[in-house]
């Protein structure tokens, strides 16, 4: 009885801190999580339509506009920030 009782409260404790942690930052990450996730997704992408213009010979344009563009992002302070984000002061 008691063994049943502590694998239940094993579980519910394993659960709450998955929730409360893990869960949560992958599904409402922080703002300092996002530029980060910005500033990968923007070096990947101008590096590869720099990889791409050096390996065909074909420039589209700026990579970092067209990369702006895709991703719906801008440059401020030197950091890449989405239009779509609201930031919170705080």
């Amino acid at each position: 009885m008691i063994g049943k009782l502590f694998t239940v409260v094993v579980i519910i404790a394993a659960s709450y801190w998955y929730y409360t942690g893990p869960y949560q930052e992958r599904v409402n990450p922080s703002y300092e999580t996002k530029l980060k996730k910005y500033q990968e997704q923007m070096r990947e992408c101008v590096r590869g339509l720099n990889f791409k213009a050096g390996a065909t010979g074909e420039g589209t344009g700026n990579p970092e506009e067209e990369c702006a563009t895709k991703f719906n992002l801008y440059l401020k302070d030197g950091k890449w920030h989405s239009y779509e984000d609201i930031r919170q002061a705080g």
